[in-house]
């Protein structure tokens, strides 16, 4: 395939120096099935995987739209934003920086602006990549020298839609600097960027700080667990979809079963449906039953103060030991109080017990803790966003 831009590419060479071979080496040597993986992407009859222009026309789920998301608690704010965003892309809230567990539909939201913005206008550029396959194209057009048609693609549309950017993290530097230079000249473009990541900004581990800190320019939204009236709404609206006649009932006894994500939610229903299909039985509640045997005789694992410090821990990247010390260093204190918060809630606990299990505290040191961290997460970002993050940690490792 030739490139669009022939009479341009000597510019592309006195604008844009080659990456340092180092650099380009290492990044290499990390994706080295690339050529496999994309090939297998791209169209029949295409030998390249790397299309040089954006579309008008994106590539984004008919399906998913606002209309089809299951508004609830846990995702109002996020989906409240988006909405935002979609009536007014670039005016508010850039970036818009989503975070939260996986399959809790951040993607969903993602295709729901793309859609929303191509729909209000035909003439936007709406472009929508995961993090993965900007850093396999990025690699063809290093290896091919076609950065500078890299650069035309993602520097040049009206709303850019990342999805996981969290996998860009570790040793891929050549791809941050890239993802560094697109997002200002998008940003200083006045162009809508929207992030999804399944952490904080801060706790994306090996991110370059420049990049942290520009995830945070405009806002940043959560998207926590269902609780069960929301799992039942979104399983009742999802079998209206699929044409399947369910019940409250059995809409309860999954929501109850299957609670870690949508995803979870999702699956346990197909696996009902399909069941139902293949046995020719009706959607009751004793198929139910026998569907998710297994998952039922499974005993529900308990949340201790042990398995609170060990996440704490491994959050702050600190030792259990020091959890349970004397010291009174920030840096430790913190940690410690918002471990002993959760401990009270987490658990069924005592202040003294919880004490004794933190290096024989006083239980009024342990009461101390807990209110204070209770008062703080309601006026301190930094605090509310800890304890959402090992919140849901927990709720994975059950």
């Amino acid at each position: 395939m030739k490139t669009l831009f022939p009479d341009r590419a000597s510019t592309h060479l006195q604008i844009h120096p080659p990456l340092p071979a180092s650099e380009t080496l290492s990044v290499l040597e990390e994706n080295a099935v690339f050529s496999t993986e994309t090939e297998e992407e791209g169209d029949a009859g295409e030998s390249e995987p790397f299309v040089h222009s954006l579309s008008k026309i994106p590539k984004l789920n008919p399906t998913y739209t606002f209309s089809t998301f299951v508004r609830g608690p846990s995702n109002q704010f996020a989906l409240a934003t988006c909405q935002n965003v979609a009536e007014n892309p670039g005016t508010s809230y850039n970036p818009l920086f989503l975070y939260g567990s996986t399959g809790l539909g951040k993607t969903h939201l993602l295709h729901a602006v793309g859609n929303m913005v191509a729909s209000r206008n035909r003439d936007a550029i709406v472009t929508y990549i995961s993090s993965e396959r900007f850093m396999n194209e990025m690699i063809y057009c290093i290896r091919h020298n076609k950065m500078w048609d890299f650069r035309q693609k993602y520097r040049h549309c009206d709303v850019f839609l990342m999805d996981d950017i969290q996998f860009i993290s570790g040793n891929k530097s050549a791809t941050q600097e890239e993802f560094f230079h697109t997002f200002n000249t998008l940003y200083e473009s006045k162009k809508q960027i929207i992030i999804t990541s399944d952490l904080f900004p801060q706790d994306i581990p090996d991110l370059e700080e420049r990049l942290r800190n520009r995830f945070q320019w405009g806002l940043i939204a959560d998207i926590q667990p269902p609780d069960v009236e929301h799992r039942i709404a979104i399983l009742i609206n999802k079998a209206e979809q699929m044409g399947v006649d369910l019940s409250y009932e059995i809409a309860e006894f999954i929501a109850i079963h299957a609670k870690r994500n949508i995803r979870e939610l999702e699956g346990a229903l197909h696996r009902l449906v399909a069941f139902s299909a293949l046995h020719g039985r009706p959607l009751d509640k004793r198929l139910a039953v026998e569907t998710f045997e297994s998952l039922l005789e499974e005993p529900p694992k308990k949340i201790t103060v042990e398995l609170i410090q060990k996440l704490v821990a491994q959050h702050f990247k600190i030792r259990i030991t020091d959890l349970k010390s004397k010291k009174r260093l920030r840096i430790l204190t913190v940690p410690r109080q918002i471990a002993m918060y959760l401990s009270r809630e987490c658990t069924n606990a005592s202040f003294p017990d919880i004490g004794e299990k933190f290096g024989g505290k006083d239980h009024t040191t342990v009461m101390h803790a807990f209110k204070k961290v209770s008062a703080e997460k309601e006026t301190s970002t930094a605090i509310k966003n800890h304890i959402d993050l090992l919140r849901r940690a927990l709720e994975e490792w059950k």
